[in-house]
């Protein structure tokens, strides 16, 4: 899989993956041109990340949600308000999340493939692509489980989380 900066068109990262993934290109934004838009007063960075259509999800050092574009918050259900200044289980809806200890502190939150992405490429800088994750949503009664693909790249210090693919909800026996 090849990653291309959406701005600049620049190759940010060559793999050489087996199976589905080769030959595909994924697209996200370079350090220079993220430190452009955002530092020099270019196009603002939300303007940006509702260009590219795809759903993004931007997320802090301490795994808290900064911002998310137009297309993942329609995904969602929610507006900016909905998202910005929370953790990412409180933004999917993860039933954990709502539990006393709250999101990232709960027995089943070491699990969590989003969050393990999201700090796996904050620590590392290697991005993370098509990971299946899964999550609980709703209350005990009427639970779901929710499937979707999830990509990371770091972006200076943040990091781009891009839903790629969200299955419809699967009922879970109570």
């Amino acid at each position: 899989m090849k990653t291309v900066c959406a701005w600049c068109g620049v190759v940010t990262k060559q793999e050489t993956p087996d199976g589905e993934l080769q030959g595909m290109i994924s697209h996200g934004m370079c350090e220079t041109c993220f430190f452009h838009l955002v530092a020099e007063g270019g196009m603002p960075l939300q303007q940006f990340l509702d260009g590219l259509g795809v759903p993004i999800v931007v997320v802090d050092e301490d795994v808290t949600v900064e911002t998310a574009n137009k297309t993942a918050c329609t995904l969602l259900g929610k507006d900016l308000t909905g998202v910005k200044g929370f953790r990412p289980g409180q933004v999917f809806e993860c039933s954990h999340a709502y539990l006393p200890e709250g999101c990232g502190e709960t027995v089943h939150c070491g699990g969590c493939t989003i969050r393990r992405s999201v700090t796996e490429t904050l620590h590392t800088g290697k991005a993370v692509t098509r990971r299946p994750a899964f999550f609980q949503h709703g209350t005990t009664g009427e639970r779901r489980q929710i499937e979707m693909l999830i990509s990371t790249q770091l972006v200076a210090n943040v990091v781009l989380l891009r839903i790629d693919d969200l299955k419809a909800p699967r009922s879970l026996a109570s």
